[in-house]
């Protein structure tokens, strides 16, 4: 005859249940890891498909080549954090483009208040007294100019010149004219080569903003000069 069973019946503890909840969530873990390495995997690939698209279309590094400096691609810049790190982006990519040419150590990427300053001598791009670019860097300029097409933020060209510029061989009755052309002739190179004119201004300061002593004549001939202006 069977037992009786006393009441309240009482049950031995399972010491391994525990491993029920534990699979559990190893195996909900396992299945959140392989979807962050699968997602992480397509961005990088999608990115690596930008970068390629982009060399191309600036045509001045080949894909595939080593550099010293890497260009960001336009939409990586985009994700960056704040504008600062946006206006390192763009300087770095400006010294790619300028790299084995003429501007190369000629143009300055200074940035001041989170604004991107790329100043140009003006010995660089004209001739004493003239608002024509010369035909030797314009190739260089819109290369530079094809790089700020496909990058973010607003661009204001502004012009500046010294307080002893020699106007005896050119149109210009005095140095604000000058300045302001020769601003609109590197902002025409700029929207001809896919800037967006809602994303351009320009502003001739004569020799108001010097940058440098007036006392030296390197001085004065760094006080005269373009300057690219990017921000956001």
């Amino acid at each position: 005859m069977a037992k009786k069973k006393k009441w309240p019946v009482e049950y031995l503890p399972n010491t391994e249940a525990w491993m029920t909840t534990f699979a559990d969530l190893v195996s909900l873990m396992l299945t959140f890891f392989i979807l962050i390495i699968s997602m992480s995997t397509m961005d990088k690939t999608g990115l690596s498909d930008i970068e390629s698209s982009f060399r191309k279309a600036v045509s001045v590094l080949n894909s595939g080549d080593k550099t010293e400096i890497q260009i960001i691609p336009p939409f990586e810049m985009q994700r960056l954090a704040t504008p600062r790190e946006l206006m390192l982006a763009m300087r770095q990519n400006s010294r790619a483009i300028l790299k084995n040419s003429a501007l190369e150590h000629k143009v300055n990427g200074v940035i001041i208040n989170d604004r991107l300053y790329l100043r140009i001598p003006d010995s660089i791009l004209f001739d004493p007294g003239s608002a024509q670019l010369k035909q030797d860097n314009i190739e260089t300029l819109k290369k530079l100019a094809q790089m700020l097409a496909m990058s973010p933020g607003q661009i204001r060209v502004l012009g500046h010149t010294s307080s002893d510029v020699d106007l005896e061989e050119g149109p210009f009755d005095d140095p604000w004219t000058l300045s302001l052309a020769r601003a609109a002739s590197v902002l025409h190179i700029l929207e001809d080569e896919g800037v967006s004119p809602s994303r351009l201004s320009l502003a001739g300061y004569g020799p108001s903003q010097p940058i440098s002593t007036e006392v030296t004549p390197f001085g004065r001939s760094k006080n005269r000069r373009v300057e690219i202006m990017v921000y956001e």
